[in-house]
């Protein structure tokens, strides 16, 4: 168990850097664990300086509960999430759900919802069928919610600190800059991955792909849930019916494999992305290894020392 030492910049900033768990020599024998954890980082030697050292580290948080367990601290310990990681989860777990109920309760190809039930009366089964589909929609909101949100946590914290973005104000000359929190706040999620995901991981464009269009769909029934000003009817629902419907929920998905497999080419990666589901994803590594900058707090079978 190491900890790597955070430089002290200003008297208020935490003096704690962060904590690893030392879990293999080599990134090949690294498997992953949980989809929703941060990656690893492997850090080696300068291979320019003959330097062959290598060592590949999982990020570690504790939190200290006032409760004490036999006069000892009680204090749980787990490897960081991925903020990403864990809204993807999220949405696909929704999803998977989704699906399930419309195989299983909804499919016009399997489901004939003209049978009669034994000892039901019309109005009986029509709350039933009604609650099927209220839980339907409600899972699959739940999906196209949390996704969209793991797109925008990817694009935004895809953004370096010092990054600007630069955008002419109705084509009449004047230019308007942008810095990372403007970015955030200010720039919408089609300009983020269109214009400046594809500048800053210098993809090519994503417009060519047919992944954009399915994006343009995704994000409008994404934005038919959260801008409910004024609802008239609810016919939007039975959009959800549509037999390819979940082919545009694996949208965000397929956003950041664009990305990657862009990248993955170049032999980059990247330590905010999350695993993604049937996609390789390589483990970030770092040759900035210096001894100094770390301290040993413990090891895996006796805990933490310090």
């Amino acid at each position: 168990m190491t900890r790597r030492k955070k430089t002290k910049k200003k008297s208020n900033e935490n003096k704690k850097g962060k904590e690893f768990l030392v879990i293999t020599k080599y990134p090949e024998d690294y498997k992953p664990f949980d989809i929703r954890a941060n990656k690893p980082i492997c850090y080696k030697g300068d291979p320019i300086k003959g330097e062959t050292s290598s060592m590949v580290c999982q990020e570690i948080e504790n939190i200290e509960f006032s409760t004490r367990v036999k006069g000892k601290k009680n204090t749980i310990d787990y490897f960081a999430p991925n903020n990403v990681g864990i809204l993807l989860s999220i949405a696909n777990k929704a999803l998977i759900k989704a699906k399930n109920i419309y195989k299983e309760k909804i499919n016009p190809d399997v489901v004939n919802h003209f049978e009669d039930y034994d000892n039901m009366s019309r109005e009986e089964t029509i709350i039933m069928k009604s609650r099927i589909m209220y839980d339907f929609i409600e899972i699959v909101q739940v999906g196209i919610v949390f996704g969209y949100t793991a797109l925008e946590a990817f694009a935004n914290l895809s953004i370096p600190q010092n990054y600007e973005f630069k955008a002419d104000i109705n084509n009449k000359g004047i230019t308007e800059i942008y810095d990372k929190t403007a970015i955030e706040r200010w720039i919408t999620l089609k300009i983020k991955i269109s214009e400046i995901l594809v500048d800053i991981y210098e993809t090519e464009s994503i417009k060519n792909k047919k992944i954009w269009s399915e994006f343009l769909e995704f994000e409008k029934l994404r934005h038919e849930i959260i801008h409910q000003k004024s609802i008239t009817d609810t016919k939007f629902y039975q959009r959800y019916l549509k037999k390819d419907f979940f082919r545009i929920c694996d949208v965000p998905e397929k956003i950041i494999a664009f990305f990657y497999e862009e990248l993955h080419g170049k032999q980059k990666t990247n330590a905010l992305w999350p695993w993604i589901i049937n996609v390789e994803s390589g483990i970030p590594v770092s040759y900035e290894y210096e001894s100094e900058h770390f301290e040993i707090i413990g090891n895996i079978y006796e805990g933490r020392k310090k």
